[in-house]
Formats: C-alpha cells, structure tokens, sequence
C-alpha cells in the first residue's frame, strides 16, 4: 500500500502484535514502514524469478528504521503573500 494509506489504515496497536507474535524488535520507524504496507515478498519474488537467483532467506529479529516523523509525501505547494515579499 501507499504510505499515505498505511498511516491512515495501521494501528500501533496492530505494528506491535505482528512485531510481537514474530519476536522482532523495532527501533524507530512509523506506521507507514509497518510490514503489512510493503508487498508480499515472496508473490515479488516469483515475478522476478528470471532476473534472480534467491540464494537464502532472512528473517530479522532487529530493525532499526529511521523514526523520524512520517514524511509529508505530498506537500503542499507553498503560498508566498505579498507581506512576505515586502518582509512584513
């Protein structure tokens, strides 16, 4: 999903189950890097079977993300008033 509709659609509640019931330990990042945002890894995997070679699989007990707060991903443009100009 996008990151705009994870952190409308996520839970912490729901992060921390799926971080708990796979004994993973979290630091930093946000809702929006929730694992249940990104695609089915092994459905991208199958698409790309002819480009790679999987040689083995990872399965992270700790990651550290960012954590800063989620990104704006789409900003509004800013608006420059006359008093800006002027330096009122």
């Amino acid at each position: 999903m996008r990151r705009t509709a994870a952190l409308k659609s996520v839970t912490h509640k729901q992060l921390n189950e799926v971080l708990l019931k796979h004994n993973v330990k979290l630091l930093g990042g946000g809702l929006d890097e929730a694992p249940f945002a990104y695609k089915n890894i092994q459905e991208v995997m199958k698409a790309q079977k002819q480009l790679v070679d999987s040689v083995g699989l990872f399965y992270p007990k700790i990651v550290k993300m960012d954590g800063a707060v989620a990104k704006q991903w789409k900003k509004k443009k800013d608006v420059i008033t006359i008093n800006d100009i002027l330096g009122q």
